[in-house]
């Protein structure tokens, strides 16, 4: 097996990070995509060519724009959640008020 360049590295990463958010599976997703920002800051602060300076910080802003996508996909996912066990905390008294229903062994 070849060994991967970094910016290959990152683009499989970054790829693995928006299949996860595709899955809702969005802790993962974020996880990863702050895998990619570490190295691609470590390698910012690493870089003494202009012409590659300018390359990473363009990935950079790529991945945070990812990130804010994947965020606010998470954070709208989330509210609905939260929405919804609200509305099912709202009606638990008109629930408690029903009466429970009758067995298979059980009569009037």
């Amino acid at each position: 097996m070849k060994d991967q360049s970094r910016r290959e590295r990152w683009d499989v990463w970054m790829v693995q990070a928006q299949r996860f958010a595709r899955r809702e599976n969005y802790i993962d997703a974020l996880g990863r995509f702050r895998l990619v920002l570490a190295e691609v800051d470590d390698a910012i602060e690493n870089e003494l060519d202009p012409e590659e300076l300018a390359s990473l910080k363009r990935y950079r802003a790529r991945a945070d724009r990812r990130v804010a996508h994947t965020r606010a996909a998470f954070e709208a996912w989330n509210a609905a959640i939260a929405a919804r066990r609200q509305k099912w905390t709202d009606e638990a008294d008109q629930e408690m008020k029903r009466p429970l229903p009758l067995g298979p062994n059980e009569h009037y």
